[in-house]
């Protein structure tokens, strides 16, 4: 891939009767029959949306600096459009440190991951006592740092990471670390997440799956207006409406998180073209980094890794539901209001603002209008929502790309 191409992140919306087991990518999966039930992404969610913070000590007037090195590189060929890479050049100033991620298979570890390998370091499980000279050839990871308290904890050694908003806004804020880079200046405009159901129940519910589409469309049509004029109401009501639902957080580090992300949920006509293209980069990418286990051609893809990822995106990936809710919305703002009321349960993040759209969509009462009542299924990481889904607990969830996209392949639960 160009190192300015990145692979796509996806949330996914799932209903859950109860709590999810959260788990990490399990390596014995690929040894698995198909385990449950596959599902379907539906829609964009938003792009951008995270961030990578390092200790303190290493943000200087000259930038950001360790062992006499830069964190980064800057790709200014295109002056509208920088960016920000890393290669050899990089490798002392990230040699031996222990970044906290949220999760092995979430979008932001295979971020660093890829940021990581670009150097030549392996990108390794931290274990006390490890090796953290230059001499290690690696950078550490810790895979349970999920939220600012965690990552600001005394009890948490780690020299910086990578988490998503309004988290990681609050974690630059203590004296502890500082920003290194946004995901945004890596990689510019990459998806970040998406929405999707459990395939069965889509396509047996296509008017409850409309419908909510529908509330969730209006909620982020909304989101824009606000974002566009920050001394509106609208806007004001927003940020009200993140800080109700992301406890201990100021709304002065609100509203800098909404800044770091762009809410939207497919391409200008509705459909979700640039979003098959950029699942399809992530599993290839995904591939290249070693957290697929199983081959596509073993489920009936193509020979051809290229043409096979495309196969997989195109199936993985239905925009014609969100497409007829946009057609239909265009034509009539009420087309899916009802009086006919379906109970959901909705799995999300806790402490996240990707998501924010589903709880304004509630908050507003689209989701009343539409005949739809939510019930809330807290997760701590994308793998629970994942895991959620491949049990068949769930008929739509929030979840990043890559524990989608390793789960769905690795559990082997679409096929050609």
């Amino acid at each position: 891939m160009n190192k300015n191409t990145i692979s796509t992140i996806a949330i996914l919306v799932v209903l859950i009767v109860g709590q999810g087991a959260i788990i990490l990518y399990d390596s014995s999966l690929n040894d698995k029959e198909d385990t449950g039930t596959s599902y379907t992404v539906l829609s964009r969610v938003n792009t951008e949306g995270s961030g990578l913070y390092i200790d303190s000590e290493y943000v200087t007037s000259a930038g950001v600096i360790r062992n006499d090195v830069s964190f980064y590189n800057v790709d200014s060929s295109d002056p509208s459009n920088p960016f920000f890479y890393t290669d050899k050049t990089n490798e002392h100033a990230w040699v031996g440190l222990v970044m906290g991620t949220p999760g092995t298979t979430s979008i932001q570890h295979i971020y660093l991951q890829q940021i990581v390998e670009a150097t030549g370091l392996s990108f390794i499980p931290y274990t006390e006592g490890a090796d953290t000279s230059i001499s290690c050839n690696c950078v550490y990871y810790v895979s349970s740092v999920t939220n600012a308290s965690i990552a600001t904890s005394d009890t948490t050694t780690i020299d910086g990471g990578i988490l998503w908003e309004p988290q990681y806004s609050m974690i630059i804020t203590v004296d502890k670390f500082d920003e290194l880079a946004l995901t945004g200046d890596f990689y510019p405009n990459h998806t970040c997440c998406v929405l999707a159901g459990a395939t069965k129940y889509i396509n047996n519910h296509a008017d409850v799956t409309q419908r909510f589409l529908a509330a969730y469309v209006k909620a982020v049509d909304w989101m824009e207006l606000a974002l566009d004029d920050t001394t509106s109401e609208e806007y004001s009501k927003l940020v009200e409406i993140c800080s109700k639902y992301t406890t201990g957080i100021s709304n002065n580090i609100i509203m800098n998180a909404l800044s770091n992300i762009i809410y939207t949920y497919g391409d200008d006509d509705g459909k979700l073209t640039s979003l098959k293209a950029d699942v399809a980069d992530l599993v290839q990418s995904l591939n290249n980094l070693g957290n697929l286990k199983v081959s596509l051609n073993s489920l009936g893809f193509s020979k051809n890794d290229i043409i096979a990822s495309e196969q997989f995106a195109n199936k993985f990936v239905d925009d014609s539901y969100l497409s007829t809710v946009t057609t239909n919305l265009a034509s009539d703002e009420k087309y899916y209001y009802s009086s006919a009321h379906t109970t959901i349960a909705v799995a999300a993040i806790t402490g996240d603002i990707h998501q924010i759209g589903f709880r304004v969509a509630a908050e507003l009462g689209y989701f009343d209008k539409c005949g739809i009542n939510i019930v809330l299924v807290a997760e701590t990481n994308g793998a629970g929502v994942a895991t959620a889904l491949q049990n068949g607990e769930a008929n739509f969830g929030f979840i990043g790309a890559p524990p989608a996209t390793i789960t769905s392949i690795n559990s082997k639960l679409i096929s050609e």
